[in-house]
């Protein structure tokens, strides 16, 4: 079963991602995290096969994040959400998938179905 890793500072889209992710993908293994901190403890205690993570995450820097993550968790898929889309890019550049966090539910699940099926790496951004 494919285990997902919220970390986003605000309650209402944890639960949004949640319920969308239950209920749309049948996905129950769901972890989420409020801060940094949390996220460590988390992932040192059970790592996800998919981490989404928020650009403004309390404490710690998207990008930087992301390449450290990298390193410790290979095989952890990464999507770093923000509501910026000139982020897009950097994203892209630290290995990242990029959920834009103004795209629609059915955008969304197009990045993650794949993902959480464990299938192919799709770098579909919206």
């Amino acid at each position: 079963m494919t285990r997902i890793l919220i970390a986003d500072p605000n309650l209402s889209t944890r639960n949004a991602m949640t319920l969308l992710l239950s209920r749309r993908l049948g996905l129950s293994d769901i972890a989420e995290a409020g801060d940094a901190e949390t996220l460590i403890r988390v992932l040192v205690d059970c790592p996800p096969d998919i981490l989404l993570l928020d650009w403004q995450l309390y404490g710690a820097p998207a990008p930087e994040t992301c390449r450290l993550l990298q390193k410790s968790y290979p095989a952890m898929k990464i999507i770093l959400l923000s509501v910026d889309a000139e982020d897009r890019q950097i994203a892209h550049e630290a290995g990242a998938t990029f959920i834009h966090k103004g795209a629609s539910p059915g955008d969304v699940l197009a990045v993650l179905e794949p993902l959480s099926k464990n299938k192919k790496d799709h770098r579909d951004a919206f």
